[in-house]
């Protein structure tokens, strides 16, 4: 009889296993359907999304979520496909506030589950009154770079500001309108657009989720950047960096292509590091003379006008000192000395004074942007405390 009991007992047992959802009272036996695993109330702007997991249960067919203490209440039919299944549920018009939610499940039979309570937020004008009093995330400083992007230098925002990110609405450099969202970091957050107008201004507003997940986001009028004023060339106001140097006084620039001709001084050339790091190119008093020296940056520049624009710390010239600021279409550089007329744009340094050359973009563009030097060995200098691209409005 042991050994039978035992047997007995292990058959029950597995019955149970098998069969989950059954439940006995006085009377016969209820089946109760399978409920939902890891419920949760998704926030959105006077509503929620109900999430969870069905697991199992085979013959669950529809599903009802009560709420305002059962007088309001929806149904909607639950077609099993797989093991388990999602339940994605949207309940609109809701009052802002905590809001509690019964679910129950039902069988093909009629049999109901037992009830399921979950409980979350539900925003709206309080909330939005709160976004709007707050305002547009802070812009600490804007660059337009060289190479055709907006540079945008963000405020630090604390994680409970609840800034999700930041919709960005510019014109390109073709003139067709984008529409952006830069998704927000906290702290030390700096973001590129490309391919940016200069001629139509930037706007952006900022976008809020009141909890770290939800269905809709909160956010606030636009505001709109100024327009550019110039291009942020590498490198091109005083003190200068280089990338090598002879240890003592001469070095070649960094961020700027240097040829051959301009490192005049066993190899470099382009600054002077004994004293005031400025754009300083020699010949003579002990060094060869540059012919044909170049040195440029490329850029891409969309429509619009330019002004590039020499600042001139100190010129000397004794035989031959031709100077000139040049633009060039492409990437392979500036044209010769002896035919500066096939650039798209030039200006001679004319004895010393403060140069600037003027010239007009008609389509997106890359240029080379820089000098050309041809300098005799009799004793020259050029010496420029900045070279500054700015945009003309």
């Amino acid at each position: 009889m042991g050994l039978w009991a035992l047997l007995l007992a292990g058959v029950a047992a597995s019955c149970k296993k098998m069969d989950d959802y059954k439940k006995f009272a006085d009377g016969g036996e209820i089946t109760y359907p399978a409920t939902f695993d890891s419920l949760k109330v998704i926030p959105g702007n006077g509503r929620v999304m109900i999430t969870g997991l069905l697991r199992g249960d085979p013959n669950v067919t529809k599903y009802r979520v009560y709420w305002n203490s059962g007088s309001d209440s929806l149904e909607n039919n639950f077609v099993r496909k797989d093991g388990t299944d999602t339940l994605k549920q949207i309940i609109d018009h809701l009052p802002e506030g905590p809001m509690t939610f019964t679910l129950r499940t039902y069988d093909s039979r009629g049999n109901r589950s037992i009830p399921m309570v979950v409980t979350g937020n539900v925003y709206g004008a309080n909330y939005q009154a709160s976004v709007t009093e707050r305002g547009n995330r802070a812009i600490l400083g804007t660059s337009f770079l060289a190479d055709g992007a907006a540079q945008i230098t963000w405020a630090d925002v604390d994680a409970y500001v609840g800034v999700l990110g930041m919709r960005i609405r510019y014109y390109d450099a073709y003139d067709q309108l984008r529409d952006t969202i830069i998704v927000s970091d906290l702290k030390n957050q700096v973001s590129t657009v490309p391919g940016v107008s200069i001629l139509k201004p930037i706007a952006y507003n900022t976008l809020y989720l009141p909890e770290p997940a939800g269905i809709d986001t909160f956010t606030v009028a636009a505001n709109t950047l100024s327009l550019f004023t110039e291009v942020k060339l590498l490198n091109s106001i005083k003190p200068v960096a280089n990338s090598s140097n002879d240890g003592s006084r001469w070095a070649t620039l960094r961020d700027w292509i240097s040829n051959d001709a301009v490192k005049n001084h066993n190899g470099y050339g382009g600054t002077d590091i004994s004293g005031d790091a400025k754009i300083y190119f020699e010949a003579g008093w002990g060094a060869p003379g540059i012919s044909n020296g170049k040195v440029y940056q490329v850029v891409n520049l969309p429509p619009g006008k330019y002004n590039f624009e020499g600042s001139i710390d100190w010129y000397h010239e004794s035989s031959k000192n031709d100077v000139y600021l040049m633009a060039a279409p492409g990437t392979n550089g500036l044209p010769d000395v002896s035919n500066p007329g096939a650039a798209f744009a030039y200006k001679k340094v004319d004895n010393g004074s403060n140069v600037k050359m003027e010239f007009t973009v008609t389509q997106p563009t890359t240029f080379s942007l820089g000098l050309l030097l041809d300098m005799s060995n009799s004793g020259e200098a050029m010496r420029f405390n900045s070279l500054r691209l700015y945009i003309v409005p």
